[in-house]
């Protein structure tokens, strides 16, 4: 029993055809599409998403029987997937378990208030109401449900209200449903999935304030009764910009879970999909406790293991690109693999060749440069020509400087950008080299780097929020991104830019 209507699909056809040791792949859109998997976990076949669905340290944080847990983490990097899974789970296990789209918000919130407090109470009265409706949708009860007036008067009335109709109900429904309501009616534990709200985020005061307001709004809710629970999804620059803005917010901080992934388990994650769709019953352990070339000897039924390009990569491990083009978000690696495939389609390939992926890394490039601009632009509204204004000169390139750079050359570079014309900070906070340093740390355009020897060490914001302090030093350098290289060097477009391979 589900909450949704969910569309099956019955493929006529084979997506691949098992030859002895041989896979041979037609990469049409729909086997990519199922191979690896859909780009929305919204629009991912509940089953396949159960099959290939990577467990990490946040799934065991989000699924702790607490009232609230607020997921956080970039664009990319799975929370709608983390968050259905565990709403998936919830409906297997009979807890009355609401999905809740931002269209079920903001058409049943009055967002408009006099005052923050009136705005905060609007949350609490419309999240109720909402609550009592979808529940009683997902017991099949729309008629009853929509009779729902405003609830009011805090959980209590929640509780009560939503009882005392399953109870005048609990023998007119399905044997699911019926088995639900026996259980709500004993335990009357409600858990809320509440994702995407930052959908058409413009990072303006009422933005900002409609996000506080529903922080405080639930955290006031479960703190009356923890038996209603919610699950909240938010971008990581909504909720650096709400926590900046409202210190209520820091009541909140010990809810939050955030979402981090390390190159090894990306590459597991696209393993299990992969060894999946083949039918291949492969646990998470066993893959996680693999070296990255065994892993990688896995997807050579779709990918060639070695990569035969001419130069600087000639007959390198086709890992070590995929994963240093990688911004540490598993969706980065389903686009390579994406583009890829579709590549591979056009020259009737079964299998991603070397030149099916030279073929796609400008687009690649293009789209994660776009990707990044998307996605904090709210903070510093001129961010395309912050980050375009980070291309490497003719001067620099004479001089070796950049796109990896020490402190000095990249404060230099920086004043250089900066004198370019009105960059600002939405917040209003004060505009300086430093401070855009740190804000290009945060979104991942630039990382920390440390040369050892024959060792590269390539440390994210998320691996480590200090490294881009004013006053810390710790020797490390500061390189663009190789995601975003060929799109800030499109003269080059055809070459591979200079940048050393990850392991």
């Amino acid at each position: 029993m589900t909450f949704a209507v969910v569309f099956s699909i019955s493929f006529k056809e084979p997506l691949a055809k098992h030859q002895g040791t041989d896979y041979m792949l037609d990469f049409n859109d729909e086997t990519i599409a199922h191979l690896f998997g859909a780009e929305d976990a919204e629009n991912e076949q509940p089953e396949r998403l159960k099959e290939y669905f990577f467990r990490n340290k946040a799934y065991d944080s989000l699924k702790a029987d607490l009232p609230i847990r607020v997921l956080v983490g970039y664009k990319g990097v799975g929370k709608s997937a983390l968050l259905k899974i565990c709403h998936l789970e919830d409906l297997e296990e009979d807890v009355i378990s609401l999905w809740v789209r931002p269209n079920d918000v903001f058409g049943s919130i009055n967002t408009e208030a006099g005052s923050f407090l009136q705005l905060i109470e609007n949350w609490k009265v419309g999240l109720s109401t909402l609550i009592v409706r979808k529940a009683l949708e997902g017991c099949d009860l729309f008629d009853e449900a929509s009779k729902v007036e405003k609830i009011t008067g805090g959980v209590r009335h929640i509780l009560g209200s939503l009882y005392e109709r399953l109870q005048s109900y609990s023998g007119a429904q399905s044997q699911d449903v019926a088995k639900l309501v026996k259980r709500f009616t004993q335990e009357k534990k409600i858990r809320v999935y509440l994702d995407d709200l930052d959908r058409g985020w413009e990072g303006r005061l009422s933005d900002i304030k409609n996000i506080s307001a529903l922080l405080n709004a639930v955290r006031d809710m479960a703190g009356e009764d923890r038996r209603v629970q919610f699950r909240i999804g938010l971008r990581t620059d909504v909720y650096h910009l709400v926590r900046t803005s409202d210190e209520s917010t820091d009541k909140i901080e010990s809810n939050l879970v955030w979402l981090a992934w390390s190159n090894h388990e990306i590459l597991a994650t696209m393993v299990k999909r992969v060894s999946t769709f083949f039918g291949e019953d492969r646990s998470q352990e066993s893959l996680v406790s693999l070296q990255q070339s065994d892993l990688a000897l896995l997807l050579e039924p779709i990918i060639d293991v070695r990569f035969h390009g001419r130069g600087r990569w000639e007959n390198i491990a086709t890992r070590r690109i995929l994963m240093t083009l990688t911004r540490k978000r598993p969706r980065d690696l389903v686009k390579l693999f994406y583009y890829s495939a579709k590549e591979a389609h056009k020259h009737d390939s079964e299998k991603i060749r070397s030149t099916h992926l030279q073929n796609i890394f400008v687009r690649y490039s293009n789209e994660r440069l776009t990707d990044v601009i998307n996605e904090f632009k709210t903070e510093v509204p001129r961010l395309k020509d912050v980050l375009l204004g980070m291309r490497q000169t003719k001067k620099e390139r004479e001089q070796g400087i950049g796109p990896i750079f020490d402190d000095g050359q990249l404060v230099a570079k920086l004043k250089t950008v900066l004198n370019s014309g009105n960059i600002t900070f939405s917040n209003g906070d004060p505009m300086t080299p430093i401070a855009l340093a740190r804000f290009l740390y945060r979104c991942d355009f630039i990382t920390a780097r440390l040369d050892k020897e024959n060792e590269i060490t390539r440390l994210h914001f998320s691996d480590n929020q200090l490294l881009a302090e004013p006053k810390a030093h710790f020797g490390f350098k500061w390189e663009i991104h190789p995601a975003y290289r060929w799109s800030l060097e499109p003269q080059h477009a055809n070459e591979i830019p200079a940048f050393e391979l990850g392991e």
